[in-house]
């Protein structure tokens, strides 16, 4: 019953989140499926095309762009090693490290997906999304709050990332005013920047909860805000 009402979610968003320049340089990691629709939190993954933004070799976290290296994280309760890759991107704004082996990454001019390698690729579930917007953090938090309350009740508050600091947490699990958990979960993470916000929203199925959600909170550990002087040092 909530699918449908992305669309909505979509079209609303498009007035609160300011896309970003694209460019055209091109990468070499998996073949992802093409994509070219304007992205924003909280819609589904539909991609038709690429456009590839500006990325810079050198890393803030002391990473290259592209590195490829392995860690191990906890796990429904086990020990895992990840391989992970390092990505920067100029263009949005952030850095991020996320499994390679699990995870296709996809690009388009003002998005950044991380979708699951198992899911079908017309039609994912399981994937991050991030993007950024020219409005400051509570604005955007107050605006998806708005959004998500309609299909759920939600779970909100702030965040303490490993190396983004503090954000703005909004969970939306249960089913509007059933006190059941949906079928689709979102956790949406908002993090301030010197100029506006970034945006990345976790989606899940609730059978993957504590597989890709665990994931996708190890992956926003790794998540580093750029900002524009720093981009343009």
């Amino acid at each position: 019953m909530h699918k449908k009402a992305f669309p909505m979610l979509l079209a609303c968003l498009c007035v609160f989140f300011t896309a970003c320049n694209s460019s055209s340089q091109t990468l070499t990691e998996t073949k992802a499926p093409q994509v070219t629709d304007t992205a924003v939190s909280l819609s589904p993954a539909d991609p038709v095309g690429t456009v590839v933004p500006v990325i810079s070799p050198e890393s803030e976290t002391g990473r290259q762009n592209g590195e490829r290296f392995e860690e191990v994280i906890m796990l429904e309760g086990m020990e895992e090693t990840v391989r992970y890759e390092h990505v920067r991107n100029d263009t949005i704004g952030f850095e991020i490290d996320y499994d390679y082996e699990q995870f296709e990454r996809r690009i388009e001019s003002d998005c950044e997906r991380f979708v699951s390698i198992w899911d079908v690729p017309e039609n994912p579930e399981n994937y991050l999304d991030v993007t950024c917007s020219a409005e400051d953090a509570e604005t955007v938090a107050a605006s998806v709050s708005e959004l998500l309350s309609q299909e759920y009740d939600l779970l909100k508050g702030s965040r303490e990332l490993d190396r983004a600091g503090s954000c703005i947490w909004i969970e939306a699990s249960e089913l509007k005013g059933t006190g059941q958990m949906a079928d689709l979960l979102q956790v949406v993470y908002i993090i301030p920047a010197s100029e506006g916000c970034r945006v990345a929203t976790a989606h899940f199925s609730v059978e993957s909860a504590e597989g890709f959600g665990a994931r996708f909170r190890n992956m926003m550990n790794t998540f580093v805000v750029i900002t524009s002087e720093a981009v343009h040092h």
